[in-house]
């Protein structure tokens, strides 16, 4: 039954609905129809604003909480996402916009959120307008920014750029999922800064490709020419230059520094398929990227194997499987349209 307004002004169950719905929205929790529903709110709703007391958005934020650390098992005496009161109502309109950052600001309010688990080189400046750019399932993008810089983005891939502040005293930008490959152009009185899952990348003038995926436990910064410093929070990890790379473990928290080969390591610009040390998680990752494939392994023959391959753009997704069950002795399955299944 579509809820009308009188039902949201009434019902108090209903009230923290929206606000839990929200929150799960911006928190990346949403299922794919409480998205469709968010992102259509306004041509369902027309001109009406529904509208829910500080008092109510406090105590939604509270449940969610509640639900989020029961999930993730935070700490009982970790901080509670806070809430600045500047306003005694909010309106719940025109929210959709917001929905690719972690702060979520009600504008004209001075009300906002954030979640104080985020990583401190990931963290986005509050109450700052962000531009998100992103790229689909199978789909590549190039942008080129104010300054000049060039930034290619891989399949699943999204950006955040504080575009009030950029190229005035620092470039900044959020590398908030995927992988991407930056063409900086130089400007010694202006750092480019790249913040990605528990990186900081600071360059002047440079390109160089950084691998961020929520999914894997490591991330990893591959120097092309130039020189790139990378930070852990307020730790320096070292200076790279051309062909040195770091990877990061955000499980452990170590570093690995290693001489590559730069084509490789960005190797998905020229659509090749090539992986150097790739773990079962990996491996199912770039042949999703590549083939657009799901990939289930059911057994634990590829567990704790490092796979390495390098396969020109037009290898078939056949001769990938055929070169890893003789490597690894598995059996694969290609019959089921859009899935791998190894065994």
């Amino acid at each position: 039954m579509k809820k009308d307004k009188k039902y949201f002004e009434d019902n108090q169950s209903a009230k923290l609905w929206v606000v839990e719905l929200f929150a799960r929205y911006f928190n990346g929790k949403a299922t794919e129809k409480e998205k469709k529903a968010i992102e259509n709110w306004n041509s369902e709703a027309g001109s009406t604003t529904y509208k829910v007391t500080v008092e109510e958005i406090q105590k939604g934020c509270e449940t969610v909480w509640q639900r989020l650390s029961a999930e993730f098992g935070f700490e009982l005496t970790q901080e509670k996402p806070m809430i600045v009161r500047k306003s005694k109502v909010i309106q719940l309109q025109n929210y959709a916009k917001y929905a690719a950052a972690v702060v979520l600001i009600a504008l004209g309010t001075g009300f906002y959120f954030y979640n104080n688990q985020t990583s401190q080189s990931s963290k986005r400046p509050v109450q700052i307008a962000m531009d998100y750019f992103e790229s689909g399932a199978g789909e590549k993008k190039q942008m080129t920014l104010p300054d000049g810089s060039v930034v290619y983005l891989n399949n699943d891939t999204r950006i955040g750029i504080a575009t009030a502040s950029f190229n005035k005293e620092k470039r900044e930008i959020w590398l908030e999922e995927g992988e991407a490959f930056f063409e900086v152009a130089k400007n010694p009185e202006k750092p480019f800064i790249i913040h990605s899952i528990g990186l900081q990348t600071t360059v002047l003038g440079t390109s160089f490709n950084i691998k961020a995926y929520k999914e894997l436990e490591e991330s990893s910064v591959s120097v092309r020419d130039g020189k790139v410093q990378v930070m852990h929070q307020s730790n320096l990890l070292g200076v790279f230059t051309k062909n040195q790379q770091i990877t990061f473990n955000k499980t452990t928290g170590s570093t690995v520094k290693s001489e590559v080969n730069w084509e490789d390591a960005a190797s998905w610009m020229e659509n090749r398929l090539v992986m150097n040390g790739a773990n079962a998680k990996e491996f199912k990752l770039r042949l999703k990227q590549h083939f657009n494939v799901s990939v289930e392994i059911k057994n634990n023959k590829l567990d704790g194997k490092l796979l390495s391959c390098s396969y020109p753009s037009d290898v078939s997704l056949k001769e990938v499987m055929e070169g890893i069950s003789l490597l690894y002795n598995v059996k694969y399955d290609l019959s089921q349209s859009g899935k791998v299944i190894i065994y």
